[in-house]
């Protein structure tokens, strides 16, 4: 009988199931977890290769006061942030299920910190506890992500300071205390762009770069310097272009033919520059259009060649420019 494990990674399994079963962490393999998410993110090599060594570093310690690692990740929408996050929550706690993510322009007013933390015991909703704090109450080993943090209500950033700060919340209707020490935090935020991307190419070393940029986002207010001082990591993501975005979509059009159930062997490489083209967007909309884009190109086309028994296939364009798409069995 085949082993029912061979779709998935069974070492780093058996090392989830044991770090689980004592409390203890594993070793992190960083060529393998840098390899696991440079095949998911594609053009943000510098950000994977420190992230990975600061995280493999912090994960490896049998006490901490604080989370495994509090990271800010910068720059253009659609360029991998929030799809790092999840790659990073599938490889360090087994299923991007464990990943909580919240969009904080549902979080621009005051109930906002409520909402998180939970209700105050006498009112209403006061036993379903926080958005926040009941799920780590009930798996405190997740990764967390506040998504475009830039347009939370201000007395949110008070949470985070303990969060990032101290390792704990404490629920409001509960009273029990939320263990933080065992998550990722990672804030993600797409201000003061182009002002970011003027520093990386003017500065080159990477510690005054760095620093250069906590001076820029503290001089625009865009947070405050105790908040700034509560990161491990700033990470400024670079825009998507040439032969990143050909391979983004060829990723997109293999993810495509995966859901419809078909497997993806070949695709003409003019198509993916049709694809690129179309998808003119990116500079406002990064990846995500480009993944709208490859659904209307080939959606219809893989629908029909999976209705028509193919198992594999190969799209192509023919002398008139055409789509084809053929069995490839």
């Amino acid at each position: 009988m085949n082993d029912p494990l061979e779709i998935t990674d069974r070492r780093r399994l058996e090392e989830l199931l044991a770090a689980r079963e004592t409390g203890q962490a594993c070793r992190i393999d960083e060529a393998e977890m840098c390899k696991s998410l440079k095949s998911r993110v594609r053009g943000q090599d510098h950000v994977i290769d420190e992230v990975v060594r600061f995280i493999r570093l912090q994960w490896a310690k049998q006490e901490r006061k604080k989370p495994v690692a509090n990271l800010l990740f910068l720059g253009p929408t659609g360029t991998g942030k929030t799809e790092l996050a999840k790659a990073m929550a599938g490889y360090l706690f087994g299923d991007e299920k464990n990943m909580l993510l919240f969009d904080c322009s549902d979080f621009s007013g005051p109930e906002g910190k409520t909402r998180l933390i939970g209700t105050p015991t006498g009112y209403v909703g006061a036993d379903a506890g926080g958005q926040l704090t009941r799920p780590v109450l009930n798996n405190p080993r997740r990764l967390i992500v506040f998504d475009e943090v830039e347009k939370a209500w201000p007395g949110v950033f008070d949470l985070f300071l303990s969060m990032m700060g101290d390792g704990r919340l404490t629920e409001q209707g509960s009273g029990k205390a939320a263990d933080f020490t065992q998550c990722v935090i990672v804030l993600t935020s797409n201000a003061e762009q182009d002002a970011l991307s003027a520093i990386q190419r003017q500065v080159h070393d990477p510690h005054e770069q760095v620093d250069a940029i906590k001076k820029h986002l503290r001089d625009c207010k865009v947070f405050r310097p105790e908040v700034i001082g509560r990161f491990d990591k700033i990470c400024v993501f670079r825009p998507l272009e040439g032969i990143v975005l050909a391979e983004i979509a060829a990723l997109k059009m293999r993810n495509l033919a995966a859901e419809y159930g078909v497997e993806l062997q070949y695709v003409d490489p003019e198509l993916i520059l049709e694809a690129m083209e179309k998808g003119r967007k990116l500079q406002d909309f990064g990846a995500r259009e480009l993944e709208r884009v490859v659904g209307e190109l080939l959606g219809e086309p893989m629908l029909a060649a999976k209705e028509a028994g193919a198992k594999r296939i190969a799209v192509t364009l023919d002398e008139e420019g055409d789509l084809r798409i053929d069995p490839a069995d």
